[in-house]
C-alpha cells in the first residue's frame, strides 16, 4: 500500500458526479443509494440514542422518510446528511484502500440492504428500489472484471458524497420542512445555519479525500 497523489482522478470522480446528477435514469441508482445512506443514518441514531425505527420509504424521485420514535431527535434529525457524508467517504476510501477487496465491501452493503428491507421496508415501491440496489451490486460484483469495479464503487462514494454536498441546498427554499427545519424547531438557531453546517462537513471531507489518497490495486477477485 502506497500513498499517491491522484487529484486528476478525483477531479474526474467529481465532475462525473455533477454530471451523472443530470442524466435520467443513469442517476436513480446513485441517488437512490445515497437516499438509503441518509434514511439509515436516521435510523441507526435512532437505535443507537434508545429509539425505535417503524419503517424506511425510498421515492422514485430520490426522496425518503424515516419513521421512528423515541431516541435523541436532534441528533436523529442531524444525522441524516452526515450519515451520507460518513458512507460517501467509507465507500470511497474503502474501494481505494482495499482494491480487491471492494466485491466484499459490496457484499456487505448488499446484507446491509437486504436487511433494511426486511426490518423496516413496507412498501411496494421502496421494497423495489431496494431489490434494484441489490441486483446491481450483486451482478457489477459479480460480473465487472479487473480494477474496473473498485473504481465504480470510488464513483459511487464520490456520488452519494457530492449529493450530500448539493441536498442540503434544497431545504432553502422558504418551505420550513425537513431536517433543517426540524432542527431549527428543536434548538432556535435558523435553518440556514444547519444547511451551512452539513455543507461545510461535506466540502471538508471532500477537500481532505482529495489530497490524502490511498492507491493500491491488486489483482482483482470475486465473491460467489
Amino acid at each position: 500500500m502506497k500513498l499517491t497523489k491522484e487529484p486528476l482522478s478525483f477531479i474526474v470522480y467529481v465532475l462525473c458526479a455533477f454530471l451523472v446528477a443530470f442524466i435520467p435514469i443513469v442517476h436513480w441508482p446513485f441517488s437512490w443509494l445515497q437516499t438509503f445512506f441518509h434514511e439509515i443514518s436516521h435510523g441507526l441514531v435512532a437505535l443507537l440514542t434508545g429509539g425505535e425505527v417503524h419503517r424506511i420509504v425510498l421515492r422514485w424521485n430520490g426522496s425518503g422518510l424515516c419513521y421512528y420514535s423515541g431516541g435523541w431527535r436532534i441528533g436523529v434529525a442531524f444525522s441524516g446528511y452526515l450519515g451520507a457524508v460518513v458512507w460517501g467517504a467509507l465507500i470511497y476510501l474503502g474501494a481505494r484502500v482495499a482494491g480487491r477487496l471492494s466485491r466484499w465491501l459490496a457484499a456487505g452493503f448488499l446484507v446491509m440492504i437486504l436487511s433494511s428491507g426486511v426490518l423496516w421496508a413496507r412498501d411496494l415501491i421502496t421494497i423495489v428500489i431496494l431489490m434494484i440496489l441489490c441486483a446491481i451490486l450483486y451482478f457489477s460484483s459479480r460480473y465487472v472484471l479487473g480494477n474496473v469495479f473498485p473504481r465504480l464503487m470510488e464513483f459511487a462514494g464520490v456520488y452519494v458524497l457530492i449529493s450530500a454536498l448539493r441536498a442540503p441546498l434544497n431545504l432553502v427554499d422558504g418551505q420550513h420542512t425537513g431536517d433543517g427545519a426540524t432542527l431549527a424547531d428543536l434548538t432556535y438557531l435558523p435553518e440556514i445555519f444547519w444547511v451551512i453546517i452539513w455543507c461545510v462537513i461535506a466540502l471538508s471531507v471532500l477537500i481532505v479525500i482529495s489530497k490524502n489518497q490511498v492507491t493500491t490495486y491488486p489483482p482483482a477477485i470475486k465473491f460467489k
